[in-house]
């Protein structure tokens, strides 16, 4: 036994590029796995801290003027723990680069916050015409403590003047890069002069019994209703879905699936090497079975030197893992307002790095270790000598054109299949590869491709709301304007079919702006009871037909009857959206339901120049006509540069991984190479010999890389297809429903870059091989 393991302990250093190689793609696959495990953890503990630690409010709502009396009445409601309010104003800063959209809070006493309480990150909280800005405005625009930013709601509208006091970290609010609009703080008597008001009107409570939070909100609004206060949509919380958080799940469920590709990559790199030193020492296996040594002995060697190499690499893709996934949670915490944990080496990381290492190691050596430890004395100990190159004849025949150019190029294609079970190998790790880059890009253009389609389909340059809604006669006024095409009246709402969650979208049943799509059935219009028109993902869930009668409950646990006449493609959502589909009603019937007279949440408009630039200058108009009103506004240019935004990090973060399991195919050719000429090194010397120089060996070794590259391309592109349809699939159930896109470009792509990359990759083993001096070679045994 002693004997066996000075053996390994030999050939791992008699073959260390080797071994670095293959131990190279070991850490990175357990990295990889390590790595989205850590994030994964670390943001389901950042929920558990932020929310204890920022003591974040259970309900929210913006609200008319809240008096001193009814924060009273509303701390009497026997669920409810604690009440705070804060002023607010949505408005633009500039800052010497552009216009910004910020929503400013506005506190009394920072030092008395109760409910999500704002963690200081660099000066301090503001005093008089001072301003804290969240420390991600940064994304939108670079700002310092000290500088000086102009607050104003439309080109006509008083300016107010602020200085940069400090830098905070706003709890479970999405980063300004992702949301487009950045956080503030403020002291309540600067932000009550901004928004004309004389009291706060954004309410925060905590409860004793989130079970009971619907509830609670439901009866506080119906309390500030009689006191004539109106208030918004009151925001739940709710633990697992904290705003982005299916985004963010959906994300590291396709990080995952690319760690364990990388990780079943690394397989094939073990499974790779220990063949190719089983082939080597066939004559010393033999030689051991000769003297007595069991095939156990001889097994348990192989399965040893593997199981040595997993170890190594499960000790350091452990520590690489932990760092790279403390890097991607700081980066997804950072992007959602959570609070990162404390680095932290979990039973979990340790089980999965040493499990997966292991098993990868010892699973990929299993099969080649037994079945040569199986083979009879006498096969082991002979010499196959010069094998006939009959099973090559078609490639011969395939390189002869090729060989008249260059015969070292055509040496090099002719060696491809020397090894089948080697050369498969290799074009399997480089298919994978190849399938991974290709897929993840379909993804990322299917994602940014429906997302433009959906922007599309609501047909509006832009939204105006104002406070305490909008009479429908608004619209009818602004339709009139000469740089207006059109504007509606919409109206939303949240509502449940059964257990089902969804929202209501109310538009004019003739000739909106949004472009229909209808799958069945007709358009909306009013009837009695109401007709509805359901997207086609809802309809599935609920298990709804054209001319179903359904109980459709809304908000304030109204209830309805409506009827669906129709089902549209439509599978829109926003970032943060728990509810499943869609329904379509028509706005006078839903205002009719709520009883709210004709008032509407927003109009919808559509402009005479649809350009951004002259988008904005409207908006700006509109904000200035109507500034009596508090207006607010959004262009549909700017929300898709947002949706823009969360789409690049996710294809950024894919890519990444991508790159990952790249770098292990890589590794893959190079291993394969090295292989190579470790065993045809005496060929290698008679060719040096003859008069071959450095040049004819580099071309041939790297003609043979790129010919197992461009097979493994070639598979991988045609495997890829099915996979990216696959992963194009699942993001959709968990997201929205995705078209699914593909160019020809990225095909192309993906055959260049992996020629490329194998190509700089063969040449490594090239130069090895050039350095190669003859005489060592020709003695060598």
């Amino acid at each position: 036994m002693r004997t066996l393991v000075r053996k390994i302990l030999r050939d791992l250093g008699r073959r260390r590029l080797r071994n670095a190689l293959t131990l190279f793609g070991v850490i990175l696959g357990i990295a990889g796995v390590v790595a989205i495990t850590t994030a994964n953890q670390d943001v389901i503990e950042a929920q558990r801290l932020t929310y204890d630690a920022s003591n974040q409010a259970d309900l929210a709502a913006f609200t008319g003027d809240l008096s001193s009396t009814s924060l009273s009445l509303i701390e009497r409601n026997e669920n409810v723990a604690i009440v705070e309010s804060r002023s607010a104003t949505l408005t633009r800063f500039t800052a010497g680069d552009g216009l910004h959209s910020v929503r400013i809070y506005g506190l009394e006493d920072f030092s008395a916050m109760q409910l999500d309480v704002v963690d200081l990150d660099a000066g301090r909280f503001p005093g008089r015409g001072e301003v804290a800005f969240d420390a991600s405005v940064r994304e939108l625009t670079p700002l310092e403590i000290g500088d000086v930013v102009a607050i104003q709601r439309t080109p006509d509208a008083e300016t107010f003047y602020l200085t940069v006091s400090g830098f905070t970290r706003s709890p479970a609010t999405l980063g300004a890069g992702i949301a487009n609009r950045a956080i503030a703080y403020a002291t309540s008597n600067d932000v009550r002069r901004m928004n004309g008001r004389r009291a706060d009107n954004y309410l925060l409570i905590r409860v004793h019994e989130p079970d009971r939070a619907s509830q609670t909100a439901t009866a506080i609004s119906s309390l500030l209703a009689k006191r004539g206060v109106s208030t918004g949509t009151f925001s739940v919380r709710d633990p697992a879905n904290f705003v982005g958080a299916r985004e963010l799940n959906t994300l590291l469920l396709m990080l995952r699936i690319f760690s364990i590709l990388g990780a079943a990559l690394a397989s094939f790199l073990v499974a790779n090497t220990l063949s190719a030193v089983i082939t080597e020492e066939t004559t010393q296996i033999g030689i051991i079975k000769a003297v007595g040594g069991q095939t156990r002995h001889v097994a348990f060697t192989y399965l040893l030197y593997s199981a040595t190499i997993g170890l190594a690499g499960s000790i350091l893709g452990l520590i690489v893992g932990v760092l790279a996934g403390r890097e991607l949670s700081a980066f997804l915490t950072g992007l959602t307002g959570l609070r990162q944990p404390d680095l932290t080496i979990r039973p979990l990381e340790v089980a999965l790095a040493f499990g997966v290492g292991l098993a990868v190691t010892i699973g990929a050596a299993l099969v080649p270790s037994i079945r040569s430890a199986l083979q009879p004395v006498a096969g082991l100990l002979s010499s196959p000598g010069i094998r006939s190159e009959y099973r090559q004849r078609f490639l011969t025949a395939l390189s002869r054109p090729i060989a008249r150019a260059s015969y070292s190029v055509a040496v090099g294609l002719r060696n491809v299949i020397r090894r089948p079970g080697r050369a498969g190998l290799t074009i399997t790790v480089v298919a994978v590869a190849v399938a991974a880059f290709v897929s993840t890009q379909a993804l990322s253009d299917s994602v940014s491709g429906t997302a433009d389609e959906l922007y599309e389909l609501y047909g509006a340059d832009g939204w105006i709301d104002f406070r305490g809604g909008a009479d429908i006669s608004l619209a009818r006024e602004i339709r009139q304007l000469p740089y207006v095409l059109d504007a509606e009246p919409w109206t939303t709402a949240n509502a449940a079919i059964g257990p089902t969650r969804t929202d209501i979208w109310a538009l004019p049943a003739s000739d909106p702006l949004y472009q229909y799509r209808l799958t069945e059935g007709n358009w909306f219009r009013r009837t009695s009871p109401p007709s509805v028109v359901l997207t086609s993902n809802l309809a599935t869930a609920i298990d709804a037909d054209v001319g179903d009668t359904l109980t459709l409950d809304v908000v304030d646990q109204r209830r309805t009857s409506v009827r669906v006449v129709g089902i549209v493609d439509d599978s829109s959502t926003y970032l943060g959206n728990t509810g499943t589909g869609k329904v379509f009603m028509d706005v006078n019937d839903l205002h009719l339901l709520l009883g709210r007279g004709q008032r509407a949440d927003l109009i919808a408009l559509k402009f005479r120049d649809s350009s951004p630039e002259g988008v904005d200058a409207a908006l700006a108009s509109l904000e200035d006509r109507y500034r009596d009103l508090g207006p607010g506004t959004l262009a549909a240019h700017a929300d898709r540069e947002s949706t823009q935004q969360a789409i690049g990090i996710l294809t950024q973060l894919l890519r990444a991984m991508v790159i990952v399991v790249g770098l292990v195919g890589v590794a893959g050719i190079a291993n394969t190479l090295i292989i190579n000429i470790s065993e045809r090194r005496q060929e290698i010397g008679v060719l040096r010999a003859i008069g071959a120089q450095s040049r004819h060996l580099l071309a041939m070794l790297v003609s043979e890389g790129v010919s197992l590259a461009l097979i493994g391309i070639v598979v991988g592109i045609l495997a890829g297809l099915p996979i990216a349809r696959f992963l194009v699939d699942l993001t959709g159930q968990q997201l929205f429903e995705l078209s699914f896109i593909l160019s020809v470009r990225t095909l192309i792509f993906s055959l260049l870059i992996g020629v490329a990359a194998v190509a700089a990759t063969s040449s490594l083993p090239g130069l090895i091989a050039a350095r190669l001096r003859p005489i060592r070679v020709l003695r060598y045994e």
